[in-house]
């Protein structure tokens, strides 16, 4: 026991300077975790703004579509009205083709 009361004062100076050690381990170690986190929170942000960007094409392109369609869809309206109308012509010209030869009086 006379060992521990002549180095109590050294155990004690040592003790301090380990826990001011392991303080200071701390503060740094909390910074870097801060700029580790700023690090990511920025590529959040750029990949957020990707992100929106890539949504506003998307809905460009959506739109886009949606208007080839209207105009696919004239068209094929269109399409069926002319053929209707070829349709009604065929039948007229048919009609003409098979009438009897009219025979000149005279």
């Amino acid at each position: 026991m006379s060992w521990l009361k002549n180095h109590a004062a050294s155990i004690r100076v040592a003790a301090v300077i380990a826990l001011g050690g392991l303080g200071l381990g701390a503060c740094v170690s909390q910074q870097k975790i801060d700029e580790q986190f700023a690090t990511l929170n920025t590529r959040i942000d750029q990949l957020d703004s990707r992100v929106q960007a890539a949504s506003q094409q998307a809905s460009a392109a959506n739109q886009a579509a949606q208007a080839a369609n209207q105009a696919a869809q004239a068209a094929a309206s269109d399409a069926r009205n002319a053929n209707q109308r070829l349709d009604a012509m065929d039948a007229r010209i048919n009609q003409m083709q098979q009438a009897p030869a009219r025979t000149p009086r005279g």
